[in-house]
């Protein structure tokens, strides 16, 4: 699925968080056989994230995109958008943890994103373990 994604440009409305002066990225698909994509700024070379979908890895995430997003990414089918977080990658890789609190909401149709951050009120935080059900499994 994240293989369609390769070189395709992003223009963010807004920025990534603490990246504001940067609004152009662009994906590269590294290995096509793994759910991650790395989103490489178009302005400055030495910026760039792994970002993953966040459902692959937490079947029970949910968001609602308000009104005030969609219209600013022109959403009008929710066919036309792909929900990413961002990694943060840690060693051994199986301790990295993804942000839920703030994913980045893409419509693919027209190239337009932004990273929303969800209500205080949510239960997800931005160091959500990537591999829950291994840490379940090992007691952590």
């Amino acid at each position: 699925m994240l293989e369609q994604l390769h070189g395709k440009e992003i223009d963010f409305k807004g920025s990534v968080l603490g990246f504001k002066e940067l609004n152009k990225f662009e994906f590269n698909v590294v290995d096509a056989e793994t759910p991650y994509v790395f989103l490489q700024s178009k302005e400055d070379q030495a910026v760039g994230f792994l970002v993953t979908v966040p459902f692959v890895f937490n079947s029970e995430y949910s968001l609602e995109i308000d009104d005030h997003y969609k219209e600013i990414l022109e959403i009008h089918r929710h066919e036309d958008v792909i929900v990413l977080s961002i990694v943060t990658i840690k060693e051994p890789f199986e301790q990295s943890t993804m942000n839920l609190l703030a994913p980045i909401v893409i419509n693919i149709s027209n190239g337009l994103g932004n990273q929303i951050v969800l209500p205080p009120k949510c239960p997800y935080g931005t160091k959500e373990p990537l591999f829950k059900q291994i840490e379940v499994e090992s007691g952590e």
